[in-house]
Protein backbone atom coordinates (compact mmCIF):
# COMPACT_ATOMS: atom_id res chain seq x y z
CA UNK A 1 0.00 0.00 0.00
CA UNK A 2 1.41 3.46 -0.89
CA UNK A 3 2.45 5.67 1.98
CA UNK A 4 2.50 9.47 2.17
CA UNK A 5 5.04 10.93 4.58
CA UNK A 6 3.44 14.05 6.01
CA UNK A 7 6.58 15.69 7.44
CA UNK A 8 8.53 15.18 4.21
CA UNK A 9 5.71 16.74 2.19
CA UNK A 10 5.48 19.74 4.51
CA UNK A 11 9.25 20.27 4.38
CA UNK A 12 9.32 19.93 0.61
CA UNK A 13 6.39 22.30 0.10
CA UNK A 14 7.88 24.93 2.42
CA UNK A 15 11.19 24.74 0.61
CA UNK A 16 9.53 25.11 -2.80
CA UNK A 17 7.40 27.99 -1.55
CA UNK A 18 10.46 29.85 -0.23
CA UNK A 19 12.23 29.32 -3.56
CA UNK A 20 9.22 30.68 -5.44
CA UNK A 21 9.04 33.70 -3.12
CA UNK A 22 12.72 34.46 -3.78
CA UNK A 23 12.12 34.27 -7.52
CA UNK A 24 9.10 36.55 -7.16
CA UNK A 25 11.15 39.13 -5.23
CA UNK A 26 13.83 39.09 -7.94
CA UNK A 27 11.22 39.53 -10.65
CA UNK A 28 9.56 42.39 -8.77
CA UNK A 29 12.93 44.10 -8.36
CA UNK A 30 13.71 43.74 -12.06
CA UNK A 31 10.30 45.14 -12.96
CA UNK A 32 10.87 48.16 -10.73
CA UNK A 33 14.23 48.82 -12.39
CA UNK A 34 12.76 48.71 -15.89
CA UNK A 35 9.80 50.88 -14.87
CA UNK A 36 12.34 53.36 -13.50
CA UNK A 37 14.15 53.30 -16.85
CA UNK A 38 10.84 53.99 -18.59
CA UNK A 39 9.95 56.86 -16.22
CA UNK A 40 13.31 58.46 -16.93
CA UNK A 41 12.59 58.40 -20.66
CA UNK A 42 14.54 55.36 -21.82
CA UNK A 43 12.97 53.30 -24.57
CA UNK A 44 15.87 50.95 -25.27
CA UNK A 45 19.34 50.02 -24.00
CA UNK A 46 22.11 49.22 -26.44
CA UNK A 47 24.37 46.38 -25.36
CA UNK A 48 27.77 45.52 -26.84
CA UNK A 49 27.81 42.56 -29.19
CA UNK A 50 30.57 40.96 -27.16
CA UNK A 51 30.47 41.23 -23.35
CA UNK A 52 34.22 41.95 -23.26
CA UNK A 53 34.04 44.92 -25.66
CA UNK A 54 35.28 48.03 -23.85
CA UNK A 55 33.12 51.14 -23.72
CA UNK A 56 34.41 53.59 -26.34
CA UNK A 57 34.44 56.65 -24.13
CA UNK A 58 32.85 58.17 -21.08
CA UNK A 59 31.97 61.28 -23.11
CA UNK A 60 29.84 59.18 -25.43
CA UNK A 61 27.92 57.74 -22.50
CA UNK A 62 27.44 61.19 -20.95
CA UNK A 63 26.09 62.60 -24.20
CA UNK A 64 23.64 59.71 -24.49
CA UNK A 65 22.45 60.31 -20.93
CA UNK A 66 22.01 64.05 -21.50
CA UNK A 67 20.24 63.62 -24.85
CA UNK A 68 18.50 60.26 -24.99
CA UNK A 69 17.24 59.33 -28.43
Amino acid sequence: MPVVHIEENITSMRSKLMEMQNQLFKLQGSLEVFEGFQRSGLTQIQLPTKPDDPIDSIEELESIQEKPE
